[in-house]
């Protein structure tokens, strides 16, 4: 027969274990969601141009001359972006979210004509560092994307924030069907990592219309 005072005794033990495993799953879920950021920066900052520097060096084996300025151009962009990623890892000083956008979506950019508008994002109010780095993930994913596959003449980037963070990158690009397509790792790791916080991400596209990504972030 179990006694009243085994009874309290046990109620706080289990009580205990319950918050312990509550905080194990937190802290595993935390470090899946680091790892998943971390992947989806090298995806944008690396493996995308070195896999368009891998495609120019078989343009220029085949002896296409102009190759080479691509390749040495893709291999630049990489170190650049691996730098990067390093100096985030190891920074705790954060930059202004507005500059921090404008420096990431305008190297995704390249030589493609960039609008960008913050004029909605009043001076001195900052996103905390995961909101920041989503941001920043998001915008350059998007404008990535309008630039290397849809072939964008103009990408405008818009950022604004009243009762939540709003990222918007609309671009003149070919457009796709957005019922019939399948994501892939960058609309993934978008959605994810907006998801993740609590907000939401959207793609609208039409076939010869371009593309619009919004972003709602808490």
């Amino acid at each position: 027969m179990i006694t009243t005072a085994r009874i309290h005794q046990q109620a706080p033990l289990r009580t205990r274990r319950r918050a312990r495993d509550s905080e194990q799953r937190a802290v595993v879920e935390a470090l899946a969601r680091e790892r998943h950021r971390i992947a989806a920066d090298v995806h944008d900052l690396i493996m995308q141009d070195l896999a368009f520097a891998l495609a120019s060096a078989r343009l220029l084996a085949d002896g296409e001359a102009t190759a080479a300025h691509a390749v040495v151009a893709a291999g630049e962009r990489a170190l650049a972006g691996a730098r990067q990623l390093v100096d985030a890892l190891l920074e705790e000083d954060r930059e202004p979210v507005v500059e921090a956008l404008r420096a990431s979506v305008s190297a995704a950019a390249r030589h493609t004509p960039l609008s960008f508008d913050a004029s909605g994002t009043p001076l001195g109010v900052e996103p905390d560092k995961p909101t920041l780095d989503a941001l920043v993930h998001i915008g350059r994913e998007a404008v990535t994307n309008a630039v290397k596959h849809a072939g964008a003449g103009n990408v405008e980037v818009v950022l604004e924030r009243a009762e939540e963070w709003q990222l918007l990158v609309r671009d003149d690009g070919r457009g796709f069907d957005a019922a019939a397509a399948r994501a892939g790792f960058g609309l993934r790791s978008m959605s994810g990592q907006a998801l993740a916080l609590g907000g939401s991400l959207r793609v609208s596209s039409v076939p010869g219309a371009g593309t619009t990504v919004q972003a709602s972030l808490p």
